[in-house]
């Protein structure tokens, strides 16, 4: 979301009223959910398992890690043991899945943004707790914001997205799910590391029949002070370069979360999810020109509720329906300090800060075990305030009305069809001018599996996406940086087939593992980019047609009960279609057309009983992107990077404790991201944690 501190009244009195509305319908929601689950608990048998709220489908190894919430769809989950690495971030993390891009911009706490099959950032929606984190400044979600050490797994959903998401993305989505406890449970952990890195948490959990709880915080510091190589704006006079220190990009946050569920009654539920992140930092500026005295506050909090409960008809419950209710509500801010004017944003101060709250209303009917239809409803109410000290300020709303219809269909045991129609009705003004419904959209999917065999699996998907231009893009954020109400919506269509195959083994340490491969297609039409002005501004503009083609491969093997190798490889041909285009290059910008990324590990789950040593690992990993373009013109390649990571983990006494250890860029590999600012060098980081229940 976007970003401030201080704004005006207004944005602050209609966000208190739209919050308090929010969580009064829920009160209310909540209240007769008590009421129905005491009439139900006395009326009704045991109630039926909702797939949608199982945790996830945590295959064996012998299958692909692919996620249960929709079977058709190419999709990848990783999990928990991969995200406790030391030093690892979100976009980190995602790198190991197929099909995904990952744009850094320095250290930990810089914007890192996320893209699947060749879209954009702005194309890929990110979730966190079924949230939605893209702003409505430049439509990307900031990896660095989304925490690793609260999350029970991550789903990616690539080429589309689960019926529930409010989004089916041009490329896919990512969804970050937290952790509920199963046991009651006390945690604390210790992480240190390179360039001064702290991290420190603690969490309590507590589950019982019928509730579970998880109450949590962590604060982490750095410096942030590697080492790299300045060229000094000279590519090719290398006699002039130095080896400095980066300066100015320390950071201090603290994260909060609340988590729990409450089982009510026959079928009867409620899910409560919050979150407050704060996080203030140095502004680093360009690796050229160094920014010394810039320094940003970036804030964000985040409060959701579900509750769902079985149809009420005729004085009964019935166990073929379930009515499903959500409210979420998600602000962010950032405030830039830059009293020196380093960052070139003609203002010493720049305030901006986003609203979003949303409603959600589900119902579900199964007809028979085979049939399950849905039809839902959602609104939501996005805002966006941006104040800049000595300029004028930007003041845009957006309500968005989005109704679906979705079906699932198991024809036979081999055969699954999945189904989905919605519309999007966007209204937007600014200053008080827009045009009820200014935008339509309507946008459809079609999922197919078919089992084959026992191994292997077939899968196939068509849609139609939609994405509407954010509130920056079309009112613009800086003096530098412009809007165009004028924008069209992105559109496209796209569609995948693949395979999944397994290979079981009726011996627990022999070979077991699995292979997957999917082919993609994706015509786009009316893609938002950016160009420079005659005044040295920078302006959204329709780019035309562009068609994103590829091939992705994910495999995985066990053997004798300790050894893993997990590969994931992605295969690009981004092209821009536009008849007209101005260049001959063809080549779509800042996307690489091979990513890789190889894990071999060794492991035993009963590593050394004797010295209280459970589970102990050692892997390396190896990650890969070939070269890609910085502009349209196809010229300034940034050179391909390879980077090696070695991970080990030891768990004692019955897992109490763990003890982490990475080592990142073993070999120090020079690394750039998109915009010319040095990624971090080699480093190492340690963590320790303990539990108890």
């Amino acid at each position: 979301m976007p970003r401030t501190t201080e704004l005006g009244w207004g944005l602050r009195a209609s966000g208190r009223r739209g919050l308090t509305f929010a969580l009064a319908a829920t009160a209310c929601g909540v209240s007769l959910l008590r009421t129905s689950a005491a009439v139900a608990e006395s009326e009704a048998p045991e109630p039926t398992t909702d797939e949608s709220e199982l945790e996830v489908l945590v295959t064996e190894d012998a299958r692909a890690p692919a996620s249960s919430r929709d079977r058709t769809a190419a999709s990848t989950v990783i999990r928990r043991d991969r995200l406790q690495a030391p030093g690892s971030t979100s976009a980190d993390v995602l790198q190991s899945a197929p099909g995904v891009q990952v744009q850094r911009s320095g250290s930990s706490s810089d914007l890192a943004t996320a893209s699947l099959r060749g879209a954009s950032s702005a194309q890929t929606p990110i979730y966190l707790a079924g949230v939605r984190l893209n702003d409505d400044v430049t439509g990307t979600a900031d990896l660095s914001t989304v925490p690793l050490w609260i999350l029970d797994r991550v789903e990616v959903f690539r080429g589309t997205a689960p019926q529930y998401a409010d989004q089916l993305g041009l490329g896919g989505a990512v969804f970050f799910e937290p952790r509920l406890p199963s046991r009651s449970e006390v945690m604390g952990g210790q992480l240190v590391g390179s360039w001064n890195t702290i991290g420190t948490w603690a969490a309590g959990g507590v589950a019982g029949r019928d509730a579970s709880a998880l109450v949590s915080v962590r604060r982490d510091t750095a410096a942030n002070d590697y080492r790299y190589r300045n060229d000094r704006g000279t590519v090719f006079a290398p006699g002039d370069d130095a080896v400095v220190r980066r300066e100015n990009a320390d950071f201090e946050s603290y994260d909060v979360w609340s988590i729990g569920r409450f089982q009510l009654g026959r079928g009867a539920r409620v899910t409560t999810v919050l979150e407050s992140f704060d996080r203030e930092q140095g502004v680093t500026g360009l690796a050229v020109l160094p920014a010394l005295g810039s320094r940003a506050r970036v804030r964000r909090q985040l409060a959701a509720v579900t509750a769902a409960v079985p149809c009420h008809r005729s004085g009964s419950f019935d166990d073929r329906c379930q009515v499903e209710l959500t409210s979420s509500g998600l602000t962010a801010s950032v405030s830039i300090d830059d009293p020196f004017r380093e960052l070139g944003l003609l203002t010493d101060r720049v305030d901006s800060a986003g609203l979003r709250l949303t409603e959600h209303a589900r119902v579900r009917y199964w007809l028979g075990e085979r049939w399950q239809a849905t039809a839902g409803l959602s609104q939501s109410l996005e805002s966006l305030d941006s104040v800049r000290r000595g300029g004028n300020a930007v003041s845009a709303q957006r309500q968005v009305t989005r109704p679906t219809l979705a079906g699932e269909a198991r024809v036979a045991d081999e055969l699954i069809l999945v189904a989905l129609l919605a519309g999007e009705c966007h209204t937007t003004s600014a200053g008080g001018q827009g045009e009820t419904c200014g935008v339509l959209e309507p946008t459809a999917r079609l999922g197919v599996q078919v089992r084959a065999t026992e191994s292997a699996t077939l899968l196939g998907n068509v849609g139609r996406y939609a994405r509407v231009p954010t509130l920056g893009e079309l009112y613009g954020v800086s003096p530098l940086v412009l809007g165009d109400a004028g924008l069209r919506p992105e559109t496209g269509i796209a569609a995948d087939v693949g395979v999944r195959l397994s290979l079981p083994a009726s011996d627990p340490r022999g070979l077991r593992g699995y292979l997957e491969a999917f082919g993609f297609q994706r015509n786009s039409r009316d893609l938002i980019a950016y160009r420079r002005t005659s005044f040295r501004q920078v302006r959204p503009y329709n780019v035309g047609r562009a068609q994103v083609r590829g091939l992705e491969i994910a495999a995985g093997a066990t053997w004798l009960g300790a050894l893993r190798s997990e590969t994931a490889v992605t295969l690009l041909d981004p092209r821009d279609t536009t008849p007209s285009r101005a260049y001959a290059n063809d080549v779509l910008p800042y996307r690489s057309r091979l990513v890789l990324s190889q894990l071999f590990e060794v492991f035993d789950p009963n590593a050394w009983p004797a010295l209280g040593v459970g589970h102990a690992a050692l892997g390396v990993r190896m990650s890969h992107r070939s070269s890609r373009h910085q502009n349209p013109a196809g010229i300034g390649p940034i050179p391909h990077q390879t980077s090696v990571d070695l991970e080990g983990v030891a768990k004692l006494g019955a897992d109490h404790l763990a003890l982490r250890a990475t080592v990142t860029n073993l070999f120090d590999a020079a690394q750039f991201d998109a915009v010319g600012l040095p990624l971090p060098g080699r480093g190492a980081f340690a963590s320790a944690e303990v539990s108890w229940w």
